[in-house]
């Protein structure tokens, strides 16, 4: 059974997934208390399915980008599972998350996720050649997203200022995912990974390390 572990943001999510199923799914506001609220809301999950992390057989963790805390919460705890009882383990770009429920639309995808300062995180996805990236995730300014794609369904963390200026700027080759569809699901990053696991792609426990993309965001009082 696989555990997917999502703390990339201040959303968070876990499922359990046993390669034909979900078995179980939370997602919901963390704010910055991934490392309080996550372990006991896998207990949760385990015992709400009896079953036990005796059970765990691989664990999944997104990748980012997303924000320095929350990443390092996820891949900490995805990291000490693995090592504590000798899993496999699988690392899932968090765009890749986002964008894989409007995969098969028919307009490139751009997940966003917000990296704090009023810059974003992206890319544009493509089914073609092969569903999936169609280039690097870039860390953007809010007047930068006009530049990714002349057309494309923007999901994830669209705010209000980012949705008026691709208005603006796209017009009508600018789609918007309804409000459900922007949530980050965590049955998604268990689907990706053990897609990925099927495919010999487990990730190495000590190369493997979060999509930053740029600078921490400083609290005040810490030189910030």
């Amino acid at each position: 059974m696989l555990l997917a572990l999502d703390t990339s943001t201040n959303a968070s999510g876990i499922a359990l997934y046993d390669g034909r199923e979900v078995l179980a799914e939370c997602a919901w506001f963390s704010g910055r208390r991934h490392a309080e609220q996550v372990l006991p809301l896998v207990d949760l999950l385990l015992r709400n399915i009896d079953a036990a992390p005796s059970d765990l057989t691989v664990v999944a963790v997104a990748t980012g980008p997303g924000s320095w805390s929350g990443l390092r919460v996820g891949m900490s705890l995805a990291k000490s599972l693995v090592l504590a009882r000798e899993l496999p383990l699988v690392g899932v770009p968090t765009l890749d998350v986002l964008a894989f429920p409007h995969r098969h639309g028919a307009l490139p995808v751009v997940p966003m996720v917000r990296l704090g300062r009023d810059r974003y995180g992206s890319a544009v996805y493509r089914s073609t050649p092969a569903w999936g990236s169609a280039g690097e995730v870039r860390n953007l300014a809010l007047d930068e997203l006009p530049t990714l794609t002349d057309a494309g369904l923007f999901c994830g963390d669209v705010d209000e200022a980012a949705r008026t200026l691709l208005m603006k700027t796209l017009g009508d080759a600018a789609a918007f995912a309804a409000g459900s569809a922007n949530v980050r699901r965590p049955a998604a990053l268990a689907e990706l990974a053990w897609a990925r696991l099927q495919a010999g792609l487990a990730d190495d426990l000590v190369s493997l390390e979060p999509i930053y993309l740029g600078n921490p965001v400083k609290e005040k009082g810490n030189g910030g």
